[in-house]
Parts: structure tokens; C-alpha cells; sequence
């Protein structure tokens, strides 16, 4: 017989076994996940930036390791639909909060330096969902791009 081995804890609430969305900073994953999803591909630099807003935001200060955790929190909002994941996202948001998954959001799908239909699409649902004002989600529209430019 084999022998189970227990899986290493990832740095989320439930060691890799969490069905829900459970903390602020699973919240933000969730909102930044879905959107470098939004446009229906993923390459190697969004996944790499996606470790990028593990490393610089200190919501995730205790996250141990950053792949099993991105992989936990996809696993847990896999099958959910968008619109059930960004209303838990909404409920465990603080308005700031909300105003921070939002900007990653917009950094993760402005990575490429274009933003296509389905991500525009995305990000309306997503600002409605955070109940974010149009003015300030312009703003952070026009903001996080200047980011990536190289020229």
C-alpha cells in the first residue's frame, strides 16, 4: 500500500484544501487570477507577475510558497463562475481593498501592453462587482499601463 504524505501548507487558511475564497489576500489572488485569465491565455510573464504581486504586496507577507498558493486559490474558485468568485471577493474586501485588487487587475491584464475585448469586458464586470466609482477605475485605467511601457 502506498503511504499518504501530507501535503506541504502553501501559505493560505487551508493548507491547499480550501473550497471557498477565505481571506482578503485570497480575495486579491482570485481577482488577480481571473484576470490574466480573461482573455483565454496564459504565458510565462503573467504567471511571473502574478509572483510579482506575491512578492511586493505585503498581503501576502505570509504566503510561503508562491506556485502552491496561486495553485490553491485557482483550485478553489475553479467551477465557481466569475460573477459567484467576485462576489465573495467583494464580501471579504475592505473599500481600499477593493480599490487594490482592482489596480492588480488591471496591471495583470495590461502585461502585454494591449488590452483586448474579453479583458475590457472583465474589468467592467469586475469594477461593478468591487462597486468601484467609473472616475476612479478610469484613473487606475490610465495609471497602471504607464508601468510597462519601455519607451
Amino acid at each position: 500500500m502506498k503511504k499518504k504524505t501530507e501535503k506541504k501548507e502553501c501559505g493560505c487558511a487551508c493548507g491547499c484544501q480550501q473550497e471557498t475564497l477565505l481571506s482578503p489576500a485570497d480575495a486579491v489572488m482570485a481577482v488577480a487570477i481571473l484576470a490574466v485569465a480573461s482573455d483565454g491565455k496564459l504565458n510565462d510573464k503573467e504567471i511571473n507577475n502574478l509572483k510579482g504581486v506575491l512578492a511586493s504586496s505585503p498581503l501576502f507577507d505570509g504566503v510561503e510558497d508562491a506556485s502552491e498558493y496561486m495553485g490553491c486559490i485557482a483550485s478553489a474558485i475553479t467551477d465557481k463562475g466569475r460573477a459567484a468568485v467576485l462576489e465573495r471577493a467583494a464580501e471579504l474586501l475592505s473599500p481600499a481593498l477593493r480599490e487594490t485588487a482592482y489596480a492588480w487587475a488591471v496591471y495583470m491584464v495590461a502585461t502585454d501592453r494591449k488590452v483586448v475585448a474579453p479583458e475590457h469586458k472583465f474589468l467592467g464586470a469586475l469594477r461593478k462587482a468591487l462597486g468601484l466609482h467609473g472616475v476612479l477605475a478610469g484613473k487606475i485605467n490610465a495609471v497602471v499601463p504607464m508601468l510597462n511601457r519601455v519607451k
